[in-house]
């Protein structure tokens, strides 16, 4: 489709070939209370000049399908101390960490739910789902009861376990699954939950199309998105729209934007940069490194990955789900979005009514206002 509003013509993006379904959950954002500085080199690049390091939130979610509850992701547990002692070491040497509250003390103690709904408190939690093992993500699984089952990706529970102390080399806790059922994600064609959704191999949670579990290797051993339908055509809002959730894809948006599919607008409102009340879009493109309306700003960086080939990949096909306006993608650690959306214990699912994806599209190149200066 061609038009005027964009400095190059975007592309159509590819079909995004999910099955139909009517069935949706409600999501509810956590901040986990986390807060990370973010190393710029260590997570992407090339180098921005006058961007030393970012503090970033640590964003969970809470999926509810009736009175069926799951978590995606932990953050960081707030003893962080008593994390395995490598992961200990590996935060004393990379970041800095801050934690008020572990989720499950999030859940228990939130006194009043805005809309009509179960309260959900940690008893009530199904399953937690790892999006991967790394420790802004795990949090404290002993927080939850044994009944709380364990969700990982492929490849995660023989990677990670025996855990430690058994192993003392290892990345998480023999505690973290002591007493509970661990399950392992299969993305193989034979898995009865298995469908296609874009490029994506998908796992249908529930069954009926509300939640899907994406593979999105790379990042990590096992490394899982989460995409949730939170409208559906036949329901008030007359179309379907979803949420991905992003977790450690990449850690910034300009890892994600602009592309052909997305690319930067003649016209950016709000304006990212507060020297520039009015932004059109040739002026952010001076802020591009190669000066392109089309390329994203950044790329993921090789330094932490196990697979930088698959991580390229995964952001490509992210990219293609991001330039679809009926979903709305949440990073882990996308502080540009923490103050246009909705957080726990609000739900999140009227995002498209708001016209938040819009808004918050470009805000993400305030982290680049220091460069010209």
């Amino acid at each position: 489709m061609i038009t005027s509003s964009y400095l190059v013509p975007p592309k159509t993006p590819p079909p995004l070939q999910i099955p139909p379904s009517t069935a949706t959950v409600t999501v509810r954002v956590i901040d986990s209370t986390t807060t990370l500085l973010l190393d710029p080199p260590l997570f992407w690049q090339p180098e921005i000049k006058g961007l030393h390091g970012l503090t970033v939130s640590d964003f969970c979610f809470l999926v509810s399908h009736g009175n069926r509850h799951v978590l995606f992701d932990l953050g960081v547990r707030l003893d962080w101390e008593n994390y395995a002692p490598k992961v200990v070491h590996l935060i004393q040497q990379t970041t800095r960490v801050h934690v008020d509250k572990n989720v499950a003390e999030i859940l228990d103690t939130q006194e009043e739910w805005p809309e009509d709904g179960p309260v959900v408190r940690s008893k009530d939690i199904e399953a937690i789902i790892w999006s991967h093992h790394h420790f802004d993500h795990i949090g404290d699984p002993s927080t939850f009861p044994e009944s709380t089952d364990l969700v990982v990706g492929p490849g995660v529970r023989s990677h990670c376990w025996p855990g430690y102390p058994t192993n003392p080399d290892s990345l998480v806790l023999d505690r973290d699954i002591q007493g509970r059922r661990v399950r392992e994600i299969s993305f193989t064609s034979s898995s009865p939950h298995h469908c296609q959704i874009g490029r994506f191999d998908a796992f249908d949670f529930f069954g009926d199309g509300s939640f899907y579990l994406l593979d999105a290797p790379g990042h990590s051993v096992g490394h899982m998105i989460g995409l949730a339908r939170v409208t559906a055509a036949d329901g008030p809002d007359g179309q379907d729209s979803y949420i991905l959730m992003g977790a450690d894809a990449c850690h910034h948006a300009g890892v994600l934007r602009p592309t052909e599919y997305r690319p930067i607008p003649t016209l950016v409102e709000p304006s990212p940069i507060q020297q520039w009340p009015a932004c059109p879009g040739d002026w952010l493109q001076h802020l591009h490194p190669h000066g392109s309306a089309t390329e994203p700003f950044l790329n993921v960086s090789p330094v932490l990955v196990p697979d930088i080939d698959a991580a390229m990949e995964t952001v490509k096909k992210i990219q293609e789900l991001d330039a679809l306006d009926n979903i709305l993608v949440i990073l882990a650690h996308d502080e540009s979005l923490k103050k246009h959306i909705k957080l726990f214990p609000h739900r999140i699912n009227n995002w498209m009514s708001t016209g938040v994806a819009a808004e918050t599209r470009w805000l993400f190149c305030r982290d680049f206002e220091a460069s010209i200066k």
